[in-house]
């Protein structure tokens, strides 16, 4: 009886186990569909009980997730990838309507039409039609460089609400798989929660869409979640992301405040292409978009204003944008130094900050004169007095001299034949200074002057034979002598480092960027030389030129389509329109950097187009390799199933006969 004891025992432990095998086996083929699900396999092994001779049966060893923690890996980091290229070339998809090479709507196009019409204007600078035309042409130019810059301020604000649904949503799925690690593991030792691993690989697959992350599983089986190098899961813990959204940019910090921005751009899913398209795409086109506004409006203004318009008026501006200077910056005060400088004045700028460099930048003064010769009698002196731009040129004789005239006698003479000369009266003024004659422009004079002297008598000199440069420097002179330099400074010039003038004689800086920057004058001749910013330390650059870009409000009359001395000429609307074929903007036509712009963006989605393709299909790899382990096949598990039939139905039968022996020893015991 012992023996069919332990036989029937042993019959009924393995018809247990192949039931339990049964369920395994059903489950999986319940699960074949399910989406993070791994396939269960039942490791099988003999019995063995203390004491026992014969064998007691099959049971349970294990009960295994076919789950490969590297494939796992493998398919998520791919994942990861596709999701943020394809986000991205969604993003291209989006942005691209907005800048068309040609057609209605077109930047290019309404640039050419401006252009066309100041052609022609300059056919026949009085017709007020054209002139008309031009002024609509220029409001339509205003109306696309508007709409380019409001196109990249939509996707930035769609962006930045897409950022923060994002963020949370992942912080959602982080609280979800804490959850589930805290579960994992259930009551039975011997089986996997297949339930809550399930649930949480299907966490992991989705945070994989939303942002780039690494896994980490313990010895213990304790699983940590590592985005931007930070971990935001360790177990049951959670430690959310935060973020930060303005216009300057999308940040995303760690629990600890730490800026993990950086390497989440770079990592993948959804959230690291809404990082590099807000944070570097669109900042990047908007910059463009800037400068090819800035350049248009300012090259235009400035080419109007050597022109006159209808009433012989000196050119206005037709555009105007927001734009930063230092503050405090102005042209030069006058000089009117004692002693002849042994330096030229200067004024330096120095660069901090993203953008650095340091240009110098030299200005001419005039010089005092050496002590006249005395004269003899009969000699006369001749100043020939000219502005630096070449429109002021004016001449002035002395009347002859008396024997023995002193400098400040002479200086008298000087200033009596400019009293005589509208053009020079309350301009220049001649005075002694230590017996030489030295001439001092007046301060509303405005701008440089040159002049050169000269005496009818090869025996006497006045002492202003060497001639110079007299008075104040102008805005414009300083701007032109600023921006050699930076021509010279490569980082300068690639921030579109630029000094202007404006109308009013003060000195403006701008940049494409933002540029810090401070000034230092240097004025060792001691001639009260100032660039107006000595001392100041500001920051200039960076204006949305483009969203900003409006037009001065001018009648047709006062467009300066007229040279100097012919208002209703059209020499200077022959010179403006010129500028459309000229390089202008980074070496390039206004419409052909416009062309650059589109060109960049197709040739970026076009490479992102190829990354996608090549990803999806490494993405199918991996993700094939990982279903070939974990996912179930119907047709195996029909075979796992039948085998754990025919034990069943075997174990059943064995315990039948066993059953049977046992009631007949028992008939013949009684």
């Amino acid at each position: 009886m012992g023996n069919l004891g332990g036989a029937l025992s042993a019959a009924q432990r393995s018809l247990s186990t192949f039931s339990r095998g049964l369920s395994v086996v059903q489950q999986n083929i319940a699960n074949a569909s399910t989406p993070g699900y791994a396939r269960q396999r039942v490791e099988l092994s003999t019995a063995v009980l203390p004491g026992a001779r014969v064998g007691q049966g099959v049971v349970i060893d294990q009960v295994r997730s076919l789950r490969s923690n590297l494939l796992e890996f493998q398919a998520q980091a791919a994942q990861q990838q596709e999701s943020q290229l394809l986000r991205t070339q969604e993003f291209f998809a989006e942005i691209e309507p907005v800048f068309q090479l040609s057609g209605e709507g077109s930047l290019a196009t309404a640039v050419d039409r401006f252009f066309q019409a100041v052609g022609g204007l300059s056919v026949n600078g009085g017709d007020e039609g054209a002139r008309r035309e031009l002024l609509a042409s220029a409001d339509s130019a205003v109306r696309s460089f508007r709409n380019a810059s409001d196109g990249i301020t939509s996707r930035k604000s769609t962006i930045q609400g897409e950022a923060r649904a994002t963020v949370r949503q992942i912080n959602g799925l982080l609280e979800q798989i804490a959850e589930l690690e805290s579960k994992r593991g259930g009551n039975d030792p011997l089986a996997p929660n297949t339930g809550v691993e399930t649930r949480s690989q299907q966490a992991l697959d989705e945070l994989s869409e939303l942002v780039g992350f690494t896994l980490q599983r313990q010895r213990d089986g304790t699983l940590s979640v590592i985005a931007g190098s930070s971990p935001v899961v360790t177990a049951d813990r959670v430690r959310p992301l935060s973020i930060s959204v303005t216009n300057d940019g999308i940040r995303v910090y760690d629990s600890n405040e730490k800026d993990i921005t950086e390497t989440l751009q770079g990592q993948g899913g959804k959230l690291g292409a809404l990082l590099e398209a807000h944070n570097q795409t669109l900042p990047d086109l908007q910059a463009d978009v800037n400068k090819l506004a800035k350049g248009f409006a300012d090259r235009v203004n400035e080419q109007l204003a050597e022109g006159v318009d209808l009433s012989g008026q000196p050119g206005a501006a037709l555009f105007r944008y927001e734009t930063s200077f230092g503050a405090g910056i102005g042209r030069t005060a006058g000089t009117t130094g004692a002693v002849t400088p042994a330096t030229s004045p200067s004024t330096t700028f120095v660069f901090s900050g993203e953008v650095s460099g340091t240009i110098t930048a030299s200005f001419d003064t005039f010089v005092v004169g050496d002590p006249p010769a005395v004269p003899t009698g009969g000699e006369t002196i001749t100043i020939n007095l000219q502005s630096a731009d070449g429109e002021f040129n004016e001449s002035l004789t002395t009347a002859p001299l008396s024997a023995g005239e002193t400098a400040a006698e002479i200086a008298t003479r000087i200033n009596d034949r400019i009293a005589l000369e509208p053009e020079l009266a309350g301009l220049l003024t001649a005075s002694d200074e230590g017996g030489a004659v030295k001439l001092v422009l007046a301060e509303e004079a405005g701008q440089g002057y040159s002049f050169s002297a000269s005496t009818n008598s090869p025996t006497f000199t006045s002492g202003l034979e060497a001639g110079g440069a007299l008075g104040s420097q102008s805005a414009k002179e300083l701007a032109t002598k600023l921006n050699e330099q930076v021509a010279l400074n490569t980082e300068l010039s690639e921030a579109g480092v630029r000094f202007t003038a404006s109308p009013d004689g003060e000195l403006r800086i701008d940049a494409d960027v933002r540029v810090d920057f401070s000034i230092t004058d240097a004025d060792p001749s001691g001639t009260g030389f100032a660039s107006g910013g000595n001392g100041v330390t500001a920051f200039a650059g960076g204006a949305e030129a483009a969203a900003t870009l409006e037009l001065v409000d001018l009648s047709p009359a006062q467009i300066a389509a007229g040279a100097q001395g012919e208002p209703g000429g059209s020499a200077n609307a022959v010179a403006l329109a010129a500028l459309a074929d000229q390089s202008v903007v980074a070496g390039l036509s206004f419409t052909g950097f416009y062309a650059g712009i589109v060109t960049d963006l197709g040739v970026q989605a076009q490479g992102n187009e190829s990354q996608l393709a090549t990803q999806q299909s490494i993405t199918l790899t991996a993700q094939g390799a990982r279903d070939s382990l974990s996912g179930v096949d119907v047709n195996e598990e029909a075979v796992q199933l039948l085998q754990f039939e025919r034990g069943y139905s075997a174990m059943l039968q064995v315990i039948q006969v066993l059953d049977d022996l046992s009631s007949e020893a028992l008939a013949l015991v009684r």
